[in-house]
């Protein structure tokens, strides 16, 4: 899922994230500021390792993108001692990005590395995979179930048919499409979860259809960004954002304002007056939207979202937009697209099964959220 575009404002303004391709090499850009010395000792962030305590006047704000993984920017704010410590928080985000990137990759192969793309391949057979893969596709089972359906990490077949159409209809929109239905028909006889097994005695995965195919974009980011929110924190993390093209993962306060980190959710709306339709307030919680504003192609007049409905197999048309706040960024990928995919009454029930998960939805003008995302609403 590539998630709607948001922006952390800090007091240098909004952050744009912009799409890329995936083989660009990674692009880094550091700035630092003085923190205020009025400002709180950062260490009470929690985690295995606590950060020594400082003097908040020693304190320094990096900023640093990574380009490439998942096909997006990546964008750090890290609160550190000095640029060593950044540094090592930088590297480790940059390699664990690329790392996850190549693991959960459905198109490419890369050297030494079982991924995704391998499962596909050898549908039908066993594959002994890396931890890390066992752990995504164990969580892409629960979340299908827990999302009624409508998030499926076996669609690969149907979503194979979406993308190609976008794909060629955005290179040639004189020549658009959409998917046969037949077609679609019959890629969606091969998407059943219960033919994709998990065997963690042997650490295998199978996909027992042969038709079958992996397709974990919907939760692949924002379950790498929780990852890796949860690592730093393990590496006694201070405070500081992660924006992963719009997944957003906070790690404490903003120790420079000595608040909480401002987050803006753009307006799916293109051309609209405001360009951002709300700003909420978070600490140590996720941000993550779903939306059919950013990869979508048009056919006939119409646009096609990239979120394809299971249901359906085609195109959610309920909402331009939905985000989720919650601790989890990748429980967030995961209810966001799920949100996109069902009515608000149904989407609110839904929600009581989630605890600690708030909820807003955008449809044209028409703005709605659960009573708890209201509380993180920031006045403007």
């Amino acid at each position: 899922m590539l998630a709607v575009l948001l922006a952390l404002l800090f007091s240098v303004g909004a952050i744009a994230m912009l799409s890329c391709a995936c083989d660009k090499e990674p692009v880094t850009s550091v700035t630092s500021t003085t923190a205020d010395p009025s400002m709180p000792d950062p260490s009470s962030t929690t985690g295995e390792l606590i950060p020594d305590p400082v003097d908040p006047s020693e304190l320094e704000r990096f900023e640093a993108f990574v380009t490439g993984p998942f096909d997006t920017v990546t964008k750090m704010i890290v609160l550190a001692v000095d640029q060593d410590e950044f540094l090592e928080h930088y590297r480790y985000v940059e390699q664990e990005l690329w790392r996850y990137h190549q693991l959960f990759d459905i198109y490419e192969d890369y050297s030494g590395v079982t991924n995704i793309k391998t499962i596909n391949d050898k549908a039908g057979s066993s594959v002994v995979c890396p931890e890390e893969i066992l752990d995504l596709i164990e969580f892409g089972i629960e979340g299908e179930k827990r999302s009624q359906g409508r998030v499926n990490i076996a669609m690969g077949s149907v979503l194979k048919l979406w993308h190609e159409a976008r794909t060629d209809s955005t290179a040639d929109p004189a020549r658009a499409y959409i998917p046969d239905r037949q077609a679609l028909e019959e890629a969606s006889r091969h998407t059943s979860i219960d033919d994709v097994k998990v065997d963690r005695e042997k650490g295998t995965v199978t996909l027992t259809d042969r038709d079958m195919r992996l397709d974990v974009g919907a939760i692949a980011k924002g379950y790498t960004v929780e990852k890796i929110a949860r690592g730093l924190i393990e590496r006694g993390f201070r405070a500081g954002a992660i924006d992963a093209g719009g997944n957003v993962r906070v790690i404490g306060r903003n120790i420079i304002k000595n608040g909480p980190w401002r987050i803006g959710i753009n307006n799916p709306i293109e051309n609209a007056e405001e360009p951002m339709i709300e700003i909420v307030n978070v600490e140590d919680r996720s941000v993550v939207t779903s939306g059919s504003d950013k990869r979508y192609f048009i056919c006939e007049g119409k646009r096609y979202s990239h979120i394809i409905d299971p249901a359906t197999n085609h195109p959610a048309d309920y909402y331009d937009a939905v985000s989720v706040i919650t601790e989890d960024s990748g429980v967030a990928d995961l209810l966001s697209t799920t949100l996109m995919m069902m009515t608000e009454a149904d989407g609110r029930e839904l929600l009581s099964s989630f605890p600690g998960c708030e909820a807003f939805w955008v449809q044209g003008t028409k703005v709605t959220m659960t009573e708890g995302f209201g509380e993180y609403v920031a006045s403007r």
